[in-house]
């Protein structure tokens, strides 16, 4: 280090041996490495013979010839003084004597710089070097002492070596210096920054390391700085005893030569942070503006603060360890009052939230809201650009926020930048690990895990699934085959998640890897999630003797265990109740993401979420419990816009589209603009939640009557294959490619004949219901309506055996439809009604009344309600309302409340409502009112009639 400047210092040595003398100017920053290249030249001298004086400068120097009394003490003897001139000897005995003890009287420093060019001469012999070091403090009497040693050459092998910093050195001395220089008497060695290369070579590591790019930038090539930061590195800086007592000790002695106010006005400075300007130094000083101004000059004078390059008004300390020294040293209670002062400041100016988090972190433990809102935001800002700080930040604030936020959305908008900032580290050190498993509190290897997982998961529902597994094969490769088995089976459980998800064709291998690491030493947890792994690979392979085996010791497995081990593994009721709905176990479904949400709860908010919401809304979905499933769905949304997992997010809103379709009366408009803005929110992505979402929209776009759309949907945005769903899905895909198709006059027969394949690879009862739900409908286009009724009527027992309400009511209504257009009036009147209860009893508005908006023609005037011989009065008007109407309007004209009807008629309230808009509408009328009047003049006209 430092080679070409050790050269120079060298050949001055040199040059002493040959004869000749002269001056050397050693000058650069503290931390340059001048002390260091001292002590080389030093040793290298007295190894040649050369005798060595050195004298350093203190910093509160108060005797003018201090420096030089020191340096030469040794050659102020008896008998050297005896051999100089008397005038010479007697003003060295005066002025540069150890032991005088009588004030000093002025002298001119001629005749003094003479005596002692005298005494050096006298001295040197084979050669002489004298070091003066850190003479930037000298004395000015020393200063003027020094001017004239080096404006007049020595005759004898002398060298001399003053060794400064320029930034604080006399202007006197800088001037004689630069004059011998120009004169060819000073040989003048600055000591710059040191390149990137040989910071590395300091520092023994490779060039290319993580963290010394950014450690060579902080301390600006300065030796020192380096040297500190190395020893923090990768962390960041912390300092320790160690260090204050041993590169830093010369700081820390500076340090201490300041005046109480000049302590007071750094402290405050090392609290404001990296620049600073001297009003809002003032606000944290709580000084007077004048005196900070004074005491900011004279701090600059003594290079402790300089100001900041290319700015007038700011002011930085002279090295990030000065700062960071300052800091140190200060007393914690004043400390903690400075920065809480200069959070005050940063705020009045709009700082950036990084700079805030700083002072925030270090005044207080007591956060308020507001303080809570800073960490969030500097930690969701710093992610990438200081991630350890990130991480700091955002645990701080999920701590604190949690408690008193009753919606985990906002909290799990935390959980994205939090995993960016981990996946930034590249490294989870000992250090990130304790503190995130006393945050959380569990062990550091848990801890190692619930960051993966994290991690994990975030990508995944990014869609980002490559990084995902390039993650896990990272930590796999990290801790190597040896490894504990848990932990590996751990690992190889989430690759199997990701196969799941991306449809990579490895979900198989990684799930029977997965149950033989969990089998051999995993723990109970782990073998859960394995089995339920295992379960969802045997069904999605067809084997559903497997599955079903698998499935059930997964839920025995997982019953076994407590919430609180689950609490980190919520994704394994993902897995069983995503098995569960695949096998066409619904209620079972519910129950495993109802429970995954309840070991959730109490706890950092979980990036699961959204998944266990958006399951247990798909489970409620399938039993028709229509307003529980909106619920769940709504939630589920939400939570997903907040982590950014915008197919999770598209699923959710068609999820919540469908169960509006069906609660609402056909034609409605706000089923209509739920559709829509779910279709605006798909694109063309390729993993199972995008796959799962256009299948709940073509289903809405078909309920709709929107045919030609749904199937556009399923071809463009599905794919014909649909590989990224279970073999249950498939069929339920390739039905409604089927009834589309049918619908709109193309070739259906193909995906009947798909749905039929799928039933035979994965012989499940709904699955055999999807294929023959599809036969009907091919079967319908072909005008055998016989044929179709009994394959629908065969899917709709199916399904409501699987509890599968919804697609058992479309079961129903396709078969009283069969009827209709079949041309069987009375099987068809007794087909809808039954489907017209079942949608009255399910609370499905949509199925209320047959999709024509009445009975087909040919059954209207048998289901309705008999009229008069003449169409005259008022049952003219009454003739119009099916019997389900007539009921309805008899019982409000009576005066009954609308949950009385519903009691009455064993209906909804909600149907009641259905059928009085229907009523009003038929009528034309606008109120109970107008009803009741209406069915007064029926009941009186029905009591003059004649009975028979």
């Amino acid at each position: 280090m430092r080679c070409g400047e050790s050269l120079r210092l060298l050949q001055a040595l040199r040059d002493i041996r040959e004869g000749r003398g002269g001056v050397v100017e050693l000058h650069g920053d503290p931390g340059s490495g001048k002390t260091r290249l001292l002590s080389l030249l030093m040793a290298a001298a007295e190894d040649q013979g050369v005798r060595v004086l050195d004298g350093r400068c203190e910093p509160t120097e108060q005797d003018a010839f201090g420096v030089f009394t020191r340096a030469l003490g040794d050659l102020v003897t008896p008998r050297a003084l005896s051999r100089l001139a008397p005038v010479h000897a007697e003003l060295i005995r005066t002025h540069l004597c150890v032991d005088r003890d009588s004030p000093v009287p002025p002298s001119p420093p001629l005749p003094l710089s003479r005596a002692v060019h005298a005494l050096l001469a006298d001295a040197a012999g084979e050669g002489l070097l004298l070091v003066l070091d850190d003479f930037h403090r000298a004395h000015p009497e020393a200063l003027e002492l020094a001017d004239h040693l080096v404006r007049r050459p020595f005759g004898a092998p002398v060298l001399v070596v003053i060794a400064q910093r320029s930034r604080q050195a006399d202007p006197s001395l800088l001037g004689a210096l630069a004059y011998g220089a120009e004169q060819g008497r000073v040989t003048r060695v600055a000591l710059g920054p040191i390149d990137p290369e040989q910071a590395a070579r300091l520092l023994n590591v490779r060039p290319d390391t993580g963290w010394l790019r950014s450690a060579y930038q902080e301390s600006r090539g300065n030796i020192l700085d380096l040297l500190v930061l190395g020893e923090a590195a990768p962390l960041r800086p912390s300092l320790t005893t160690d260090l204050v007592t041993g590169p830093l000790a010369p700081l820390a002695v500076e340090l201490e030569s300041l005046d109480p106010l000049e302590r007071l006005v750094a402290e405050c400075a090392a609290a404001l942070g990296d620049r600073f300007t001297r009003e809002e130094l003032a606000d944290v000083c709580e000084l007077p503006f004048e005196q900070v101004c004074a005491t900011v000059s004279g701090l600059v004078r003594l290079d402790i603060l300089r100001p900041l390059p290319h700015s007038v008004t700011q002011y930085v300390f002279r090295q990030p360890v000065l700062r960071a020294l300052t800091h140190e040293r200060t007393d914690q209670c004043r400390r903690r009052q400075a920065h809480r002062r200069a959070l005050a400041v940063l705020n009045r100016r709009a700082a950036p939230a990084a700079e805030r988090a700083v002072h925030i972190e270090l005044s207080t433990s007591a956060f308020t809201p507001e303080d809570l809102e800073t960490l969030a935001l500097a930690g969701k800002e710093s992610a990438l650009s200081a991630p350890e700080d990130a991480i700091r930040w955002l645990l701080l604030a999920l701590r604190g926020l949690a408690p008193g936020d009753r919606s985990p959305g906002r909290l799990l908008g935390l959980i994205p930048p939090l995993a960016r900032a981990f996946q930034a580290v590249g490294r989870l050190d000992d250090t990130a690990l304790h503190l995130l498993a006393h945050d959380v509190g569990v062990r550091p290897d848990d801890a190692r895990h619930a960051v993966i997982r994290v991690c994990v998961l975030v990508e995944c529902l990014h869609g980002r699934f490559a990084e995902a597994d390039a993650m896990l094969r990272t930590e796999l490769a990290r801790i190597g085959s040896a490894a504990d088995p848990d932990m590996l089976a751990r690992l190889t459980v989430f690759r199997g998640i990701l196969s799941s998800l991306c449809s990579d064709g490895e979900l198989a291998t990684h799930a029977s890897a997965a149950l033989r690491l969990a089998r051999t030493g995993g723990r109970a947890t782990t073998l859960a999630g394995a089995l339920s792994l295992h379960a969802l690979a045997e069904l999605t392979a067809g084997r559903t003797a497997g599955a079903l085996a698998a499935y059930d010791a997964a839920v025995r497995q997982l019953d076994e265990l407590p919430d609180s081990e689950l609490r980190f593994h919520t994704e394994y009721f993902s897995l069983l109740g995503a098995c569960a709905l695949a096998l066409g176990r619904p209620q079972e479904a519910e129950a495993r993401y109802a429970r995954g949400l309840a070991v959730s709860a109490g706890h950092h908010p979980d990036a699961m979420l959204p998944a266990l919401y958006g399951g247990l809304a798909e489970a409620q979905l399938r039993q028709g419990r229509l307003e529980s499933a909106l619920r769940s769905a709504a939630e589920a949304a939400d939570l997903a816009g907040h982590l950014g997992a915008d197919r999770l997010r598209a699923y959710a809103m068609a999820q919540e589209a469908l169960a509006v379709t069906y609660g609402e009366p056909p034609g409605s408009s706000r089923a209509s603009a739920r559709t829509e803005e779910a279709l605006r929110a798909l694109h063309h992505w390729h993993d199972s939640w995008h796959s799962l979402a256009v299948l709940t929209v073509a289903e809405s776009l078909l309920l709709q009557g929107s045919q030609e759309r749904c199937l556009e949907l399923l071809l463009n945005r599905g794919a014909p294959d649909f590989g990224a769903l279970s073999p249950p899905r498939r069929a339920r895909a390739y039905e409604l490619l089927t009834l589309a198709s049918a619908s709109s006059g193309a070739r259906a027969a193909i995906w009947a004949e798909r749905a039929s394949r799928v039933m035979e690879d994965c012989p499940l009862p709904h699955s055999r219901a999807y294929a023959l739900l599809a036969r009907g409908h091919v079967l319908s286009q072909q005008n055998d309506w016989t044929a179709a009724i009994a394959a629908y009527r065969k899917a709709e027992r199916l399904f409501d055996g699987a509890q599968l309400r919804l697609q058992s009511l479309r079961a129903a209504v396709r078969t009283a439809e069969a009827a209709t257009c079949g041309r069987r009036p009375e099987e068809a009147r007794e087909l809808w009604s039954a489907a017209r209860e079942l949608a009255d009893h399910w609370h499905m508005p949509l199925f209320s009344q047959s999709p024509s908006g009445g009975l087909p023609e040919g059954l209207q005037e048998d289901h309705r309600a008999p009229a008069p011989a003449s169409p005259a009065g008022p049952d003219a008007d009454l003739a119009s309302l099916t019997r389900r109407e007539l009921e309805v309007a008899r019982l409000v004209g009576t005066g009954r409340r609308t949950r009385e009807v519903a009691e009455t008629l064993r209906v909804s309230p909600r149907t009641v409502e259905v059928h009085l808009a229907r009523i009003y509408r038929k009528l034309e009328i606008a109120s109970r009112a107008e009803l009741a009047g209406l069915m007064a003049v029926r009941i009186s006209t029905d009591a003059r009639r004649p009975r028979y």
